[in-house]
């Protein structure tokens, strides 16, 4: 589990390379698909191709230039010749993505992302199914890791396949070429971007590192466990926003501000419900879980469980902001606040991991200062001020009601789980999840029954339903 978090951010970090490449070409992207125009969109996709190609040469030859200094990040961790094997595994896992993710925004565009989530769902879930087998039968984690590389190359070509089969344009302009004008704008929106690429790797990817060196793999590998939750919460609801995306896309290329404004209001609510959820249960549950899958030596003391919840919290919440602030091209403008944000983090995490021997508490904790005082505030800013026209003041008001909200029910859920149901095992695990989800649930619809937003999600609801 140690390994994992630490190849896994090493590799995070490599992908600076991408450079916001691809979130740059699929902003120009919005338009051209909302207006059906084919040829710039293979255009696009092309350049996309042949860009994405070369990024995939680079990180693989410089992940593999890394390999003989993987030894400096390792502490508490005998000597083992496997270690090599492991990491070009995960090195390989993520460079053979390069070669075919690019075809993926054409479903984004198209409004079209669960095609790409139904594909993901299918290979992960086999997937899954393959590794658990295996690790029974022969208990080898290279195995395992096979597998997920397997999977992986699978998951892209089944989507390569897709967008050939139902977009035959693509393969009619395969040869065509953007303007000189066009690559220019991109090229500038990818130098704005890079700042955003940096800041995200730097906060997200050097926890891990950090804790490696300086508090111990071993404490990586129980942190690692926790993060197996936090990654799940945050890959389903990227998953919903990238599914969004593309609405959103033409949402802010064809209405007016009002408009915008209006559905952000929406959206964002619908978020707030299914990260405040997550975040609640997370935090009255996880460490029952824990104990029950893996031993009550595997836990992490609730002062760290509370913080790594605040920090999902602070991360997913911003979902709704950081769609828009894409959408709208904001990357120059993000800038300063990417810079701001990376220093914060790591300065503040190196002092409280090593000045003040806080231990992971601290690496986590400066994590949350960081994003306190960079993206609590300065991207609602953007859009509020110079794309909605709204005062700042009631971003501030609402964010201090959810927040208020998420902490009741956090609390709450934690006060019912660990002291008022007092049943053991698995089934007292079971009743403690079905009393959070009808308890949290049951509580935002009391409070929210009236609100327009609420309608508006329960109109969501009612709708899948029927389907």
């Amino acid at each position: 589990m140690g390994f994992s978090g630490l190849f896994s951010d090493i590799l995070t970090l490599l992908s600076l390379a991408e450079l916001g490449v691809g979130t740059a070409i699929l902003y120009s992207m919005y338009k051209p698909a909302a207006t059906g125009d084919h040829r710039r969109v293979a255009a696009l996709l092309n350049l996309y191709k042949k860009v994405y190609n070369t990024i995939g040469i680079l990180i693989t030859i410089i992940g593999l230039c890394l390999t003989p200094f993987l030894g400096f990040l390792i502490s508490d961790i005998p000597d083992m010749p496997e270690i090599p094997i492991i990491y070009l595994l995960y090195l390989l896992n993520t460079t053979a993505s390069y070669f075919f993710v690019y075809k993926k925004s054409i479903l984004i565009t198209d409004q079209k992302s669960y095609i790409s989530s139904l594909i993901y769902i299918s290979t992960t879930t086999a997937q899954n199914i393959l590794q658990i087998v295996f690790l029974l039968l022969t208990h080898n984690f290279i195995v395992y890791l096979i597998i997920q590389v397997v999977c992986t190359m699978a998951n892209n070509i089944a989507i390569s396949i897709y967008v050939d089969r139902h977009y035959s344009y693509l393969k009619e302009y395969k040869n065509e070429q953007l303007d000189k004008e066009s690559k220019v704008a991109i090229y500038n929106n990818v130098k704005a971007m890079f700042v955003s690429k940096l800041s995200s790797a730097v906060v997200t990817s050097t926890d891990n590192l950090l804790i490696s060196k300086f508090v111990s793999t071993i404490v990586l590998g129980l942190y690692s466990n926790y993060t197996l939750f936090t990654t799940m919460f945050r890959t389903i609801l990227s998953k919903i926003f990238e599914a969004l995306t593309g609405s959103v896309g033409n949402l802010v290329a064809l209405e007016s501000g009002d408009k915008v404004y209006k559905t952000f209001r929406k959206i964002w609510f619908v978020n707030f419900w299914l990260v405040s959820f997550s975040c609640a249960g997370l935090f009255a549950l996880v460490n029952t879980f824990i104990e029950l899958w893996v031993g009550e030596s595997y836990l992490l003391n609730l002062q760290v469980v509370f913080i790594i919840c605040l920090n999902l919290y602070m991360r997913l919440i911003r979902n709704t902001f950081l769609t828009f602030n894409d959408t709208y091209g904001m990357f120059k403008q993000l800038k300063p606040k990417c810079i701001a944000e990376a220093a914060i983090n790591f300065v503040v995490s190196l002092i409280m991991v090593g000045s003040l021997k806080m231990g992971i508490y601290g690496v986590l904790l400066g994590t949350f200062i960081s994003n306190i005082t960079t993206n609590f505030w300065y991207e609602p800013y953007l859009l509020y001020t110079k794309k909605f026209n709204v005062p700042m003041s009631k971003y501030f008001v609402l964010f201090a009601e959810y927040f208020v909200l998420t902490a009741i029910s956090a609390g709450g859920s934690y006060w019912i789980c660990n002291f008022l149901i007092d049943v053991g095992g698995w089934i007292g695990f079971i009743v403690k999840v079905i009393a959070v989800c009808v308890i949290v649930n049951l509580f935002y619809a009391i409070v929210f029954a009236r609100t327009d937003e609420f309608k508006y999600l329960l109109g969501i609801v009612k709708a899948k339903i029927k389907r």
